[in-house]
């Protein structure tokens, strides 16, 4: 059995997205489920919790626990974001 592992980051749209905001809030609104569709295709006992980041509304930490490898969850997260137009970054 492979070993579960915590990921934590960040995910937002840039200040200069192209993106009309009612799809911004759509897509932010279903975050976690989104994620946890993606994430479970690969792991289906892999967790999403998406909770606010202090940085404001628009910005949403996403904590992750998957037995995934580091680049399978690069993999995933570079694809959906760029079809989103959104910026990942990692948390320590």
């Amino acid at each position: 059995m492979s070993q579960k592992t915590n990921f934590s980051f960040e995910m937002h749209y840039p200040a200069a997205t192209r993106a009309p905001e009612a799809q911004r809030a759509q897509l932010m609104a279903a975050l976690g489920p989104t994620l946890q569709a993606l994430f479970a295709a690969g792991d289906s006992a892999a967790t999403v919790v998406i909770s606010d980041s202090h940085k404001g509304s628009g910005h949403k930490m996403v904590e992750l626990v998957t037995t995934l490898q580091d680049m399978q969850i690069a993999a995933i997260l570079q694809a959906f974001s760029e079809q989103h137009g959104l910026s990942v970054q990692a948390l320590e």
